[in-house]
């Protein structure tokens, strides 16, 4: 007797014998990033330490201890798996199989928006509130901040910029903003900062003055009907 089944063999869906492929575990910046490192080379805590401290570090707040929370909690869902202890008791990281299938699932999620955090613009941000020998002392205490870092990465540039090129690139945004930084402190309009600072005679400074807003665009000359076709002569 032969019998028939309604199972397409040649449809993975509809076979009982087959296991749909499990899902990327879901993981958040933090741990992606930690799986970034380790995605080429095996390393231990302190090394991931150093090399976030060095790079994304800049621009992604994170700590000693997190980093150690989120190793922890990585190799619990085994993305990742900790080596044998060698000298000076440091472990190695590595990344499994499963981790790497994690990292690029991450990868390609839309990013979500940047959040900027900035103690000393809080602060800037209320300055009328503030005495002008106030906001001084806080400049003399950022400005050497951002000349230092200005300086770090003008001379990380030219060591990456052949072998690394994207993170070359992120390091030309780390420039362009601390220059820019450093240009905004500078035209800080010293006691014009409130609106009753301000002379009403005198004129508002450049730095003061509001974007125009944007001219219309012209609307289109009408066409003009093309002339009519003659209706033929019938005498």
């Amino acid at each position: 007797m032969v019998t028939m089944s309604t199972v397409d063999s040649q449809d993975p869906m509809q076979d009982p014998l087959h296991e749909p492929a499990e899902r990327p575990t879901p993981i958040n910046p933090t741990s992606a990033s930690l799986l970034g490192y380790l995605y080429w080379q095996s390393m231990s805590g302190g090394e991931i330490v150093a090399a976030v401290e060095a790079s994304v570090g800049h621009f992604w707040n994170v700590t000693r201890s997190q980093i150690y929370r989120e190793l922890q909690a990585l190799a619990s869902s085994g993305l990742v798996e900790l080596g044998e202890v060698g000298p000076r008791r440091r472990a190695p990281y590595a990344i499994t199989d499963r981790g790497r299938e994690a990292f690029l699932a991450w990868l390609e999620i839309d990013p979500g928006p940047d959040v900027m955090r900035s103690p000393f613009l809080l602060k800037f941000f209320f300055a009328p509130l503030l005495p002008d020998e106030t906001l001084r002392r806080f400049v003399g205490i950022v400005r050497p901040r951002h000349e230092e870092a200005l300086a770090y990465y003008r001379n990380l540039l030219p060591a990456i910029v052949r072998t690394d090129p994207a993170p070359a690139h992120v390091v030309r945004l780390a420039i362009a903003y601390e220059e820019g930084m450093l240009n905004w402190l500078d035209a800080i309009p010293w006691g014009k900062l409130a609106a009753e600072d301000l002379d009403p005679g005198e004129p508002v400074p450049d730095e003061l003055q509001p974007e125009p807003d944007p001219k219309p665009d012209p609307k289109p000359e009408p066409e003009s009907d093309p002339d009519p076709i003659p209706e033929p002569d019938r005498t």
